[in-house]
This record gives C-alpha cells, structure tokens and sequence, in this order.
C-alpha cells in the first residue's frame, strides 16, 4: 500500500512539474467596478460598450446613437438620482474648432449635472427582479447640424445614478 502511495505521489509530481513546463503563459487582468447598490446595462443585461462611434453626416450633422439600457437595483422600492458627471461634449483632438455639444437623455427626459429623481414605482414593474423596464438611453448633438471643422473628435458622457435614501 505504501508503494502504491509512493508512485500516486510520484505520477501526481510529474504531472505538476510538466503543466508548470509550458512555453507559454497567457496572462490575462481581469478587473470589475463594483457598486452593489446599482448598475446600468444594456436591455439583455450585459455591459454597456465603452466605446460609441458618432457618425457624421455632411447635410444633417451627427447621427444620434442610442440603446435599450436597464437599471439594475438591490432596492426596487427605492427612488433613483440620475445625471450626467459634466456637460457632454465633443472636442476636436487635432486642435482647434468649438466644441459640440451633446445631449444625453434617459427615456426621453434630457440629463443634466443637476440630479433628475427617476420614480421606483415608474422604473420597476416586477418582469425582471431588481431589472427596471427598458429605458431608452439617447446621445445626440444638441444642435443637429453640421460640423464644418474636419478632424477626430473625443469626449466622455459620464451617467452618475444613486438611490435614494428614501422614497416619497
């Protein structure tokens, strides 16, 4: 029996020496921004893309983008602040021309630096535990028309939510 421990313990050490042995090791971060209170994701439930592509176009200007979006909540009977971290706009990152502006909504209603209260009772119908309905998140130029200055513009729409302590 102790010979057979011997060679399990053996095999068991060549087996970790030979996995430790590889020529390559993919090294991979993994990294998450955790509020436990509240999240905004896309209608499905997954992630919101960090990255949108305004497209311009020459007659009309910047086509608005937009995207079904969820509030996730601990809370449901909770009221939510809603409003966007700075003004939103576009800078032109080759120099020079003025900025444009931009208009972020949630469900119709435009956000702005000062907190917007979205109504527990209005977001949260029950379908989805912890899901609020499908809310329509809408990024626009605020005055669409075109932008006559060339170049790659840049910006970041920063959306700040926060439950409220109570609920009226």
């Amino acid at each position: 029996m102790n010979s057979i421990l011997k060679k399990a313990a053996l095999a068991a050490a060549l087996a970790t020496v030979s996995l430790s042995a590889n020529a390559f090791d993919a090294d991979i971060k993994v990294w998450a921004n955790v509020d436990p209170t509240l999240a905004l994701l896309k209608a499905d439930g997954t992630a919101l893309d960090s990255v949108v592509n305004m497209v311009h176009n020459p007659v009309s200007g910047l086509v608005p983008w937009s995207q079904q979006v969820r509030i996730y909540s601990n809370d449901e009977s909770k009221d939510i602040e809603v409003r966007v971290g700075s003004t939103p706009q576009l800078l032109n990152t080759d120099g020079g021309g003025a900025p444009v502006p931009l208009t972020v909504s949630l469900n119709g209603r435009a956000l702005t630096v000062a907190a917007q209260d979205f109504s527990a009772t209005d977001l949260f119908d029950g379908a989805l535990p912890g899901a609020s309905i499908p809310l329509a998140l809408r990024i626009a130029q605020t005055v669409q028309a075109p932008i006559a200055r060339g170049g790659s513009y840049e910006g970041i729409v920063t959306i700040a939510m926060q439950q409220k302590t109570t609920s009226p």
